[in-house]
């Protein structure tokens, strides 16, 4: 496609440019999708109370704790991994096989957290109904940091938050051993975790962590 003015030279639209747009924006409006179905399905978790006298209704509506509580934590990890996701990708002007293939991997991830969360809902008083939650969130938090990291060898910038990208999966591999001791450590380790990781800026934990970055960096 080409456009002229009054003097000037025909611009030829570059085919190629074109064509990277076009595939990010599908890659852009599939992720979308998939977060926006995962999340919604999270909700169908929560059952609906089934009794036969009415007066019975509000003792079966605070039984529901658990699978509130399973919902608002699920709720709040894949609304923050949609909004690392905007993060991530708002600058990528270009889709290759690799970035296809890992944000794949990365969905399958999210499309997997309904599962597990009603998992956790039912038997999070066992250590087995526990840790295929925090595996699943842990490798969630991998396949971040790979894309990440692929993202900037081809020169996204995304260093300044590289630093930080860790504290998820470490936050949640540590809470494995610990649900096979006592089933409400890894919970309070998820609060504290994803409380560390909301914090922006020139805080202590993100100057400390960036500096350990950048020493590792220096040594190998």
């Amino acid at each position: 496609m080409t456009s002229t003015t009054e003097g000037d030279q025909p611009v030829v639209a570059d085919p190629h440019a074109a064509h990277e747009r076009y595939d990010v924006g599908r890659l852009l409006a599939f992720s979308d999708g998939v977060f926006a179905i995962a999340i919604t399905i999270l909700v169908l978790g929560i059952p609906i109370p089934n009794v036969a006298d009415h007066a019975d209704l509000p003792g079966a509506l605070r039984n529901l704790g658990p699978s509130l509580a399973g919902f608002a934590l699920s709720f709040a990890l894949v609304g923050t991994q949609w909004i690392a996701h905007h993060r991530l990708l708002r600058k990528l002007d270009f889709c290759d096989g690799p970035i296809l293939w890992l944000n794949l991997l990365l969905l399958m991830g999210i499309c997997l957290v309904p599962f597990a969360s009603s998992v956790l809902t039912r038997y999070g008083d066992v250590a087995a109904g526990i840790i295929p939650y925090a595996a699943l969130q842990a490798s969630i938090g991998v396949v971040f940091m790979l894309l990440r990291l692929y993202l900037i060898r081809h020169g996204v910038p995304l260093q300044t938050t590289l630093a930080m990208s860790w504290l998820p999966v470490v936050t949640f591999l540590v809470s494995i051993p610990l649900a096979l001791q006592d089933t409400s450590l890894p919970f309070i380790v998820w609060v504290v975790g994803f409380g560390l990781s909301r914090l922006r800026g020139g805080s202590a934990v993100t100057t400390q962590a960036g500096r350990l970055w950048r020493w590792t960096r220096s040594r190998f």
